[in-house]
């Protein structure tokens, strides 16, 4: 309403929750250009358990992971696991404090609980994606994609945590240091053929448009870099 009021001729909509709404959807169908991926395509930033599944079926690499729905199969599969740290990632948009790297077993409990049972997440935490602690150093990659080519921007050290020393839970963002210092040609190019291209090639075959800006979180393990 706003945009055919004012004659806007193109929206940047930039947030996750209106990209996973639907709002460029809504605005394409009323003749408006917008800058962003569609419902459907924002479901890669929208869901951590439709993420991890795409690159669990295409072989991006990435951290080993079990999804689960349910509080009880949660917390038998942590105990049976007993490997931390451990990462417990609420499936939805949860402003980036969705993520909880449990210690110990009464960490990891706890973040459960306050997923499942506290609902503090809400929706978003209806589901949870339990998955392996990368050890290394991180990479925050944005990349401009039109459906058919993907191209990186600037890399960044993103620091998360709401303390000095990486100390205290995560937040949307305390800083970061850019270009990324150990973004390398060697690195750029094994990002590029293993994880960049094969993700473009994942969402093409799964028929999937994404026309907007996607994040590569990712962790340069001694294994080589791999998405978190």
């Amino acid at each position: 309403k706003v945009a055919k009021e004012r004659q806007i001729e193109l929206v940047v909509v930039g947030p996750d929750d209106p990209l996973c709404a639907g709002l460029v959807d809504r605005l394409e169908s009323e003749g408006i250009a917008a800058f962003g991926p569609n419902k459907a395509a924002a479901k890669i930033e929208g869901s951590k358990v439709f993420s991890k599944y795409l690159m669990k079926k295409y072989g991006i690499p990435t951290a080993a992971y079990e999804s689960f729905d349910n509080y009880e199969a949660a917390l038998a599969y942590v105990k049976a696991q007993n490997k931390y740290p451990t990462v417990i990632k609420a499936d939805g948009l949860a402003l980036g404090k969705g993520v909880i790297i449990a210690q110990n077993e009464q960490q990891a409990a706890d973040a459960l609980k306050t997923m499942f049972l506290d609902k503090a997440f809400g929706a978003s935490g209806e589901k949870i994606v339990i998955e392996e602690f990368l050890t290394g150093v991180e990479i925050s990659m944005l990349t401009f994609c039109d459906g058919k080519t993907i191209r990186p921007m600037a890399t960044a050290k993103d620091h998360k945590k709401i303390f000095d020393r990486d100390q205290g839970p995560n937040t949307g963002g305390m800083g970061t240091i850019a270009p990324h210092p150990l973004y390398t040609p060697e690195v750029a190019d094994v990002i590029e053929k293993k994880i960049l291209q094969p993700t473009l090639k994942a969402l093409i075959s799964e028929e999937i448009t994404f026309k907007g800006v996607i994040f590569f979180g990712l962790i340069l393990t001694h294994d080589g870099p791999k998405m978190f």
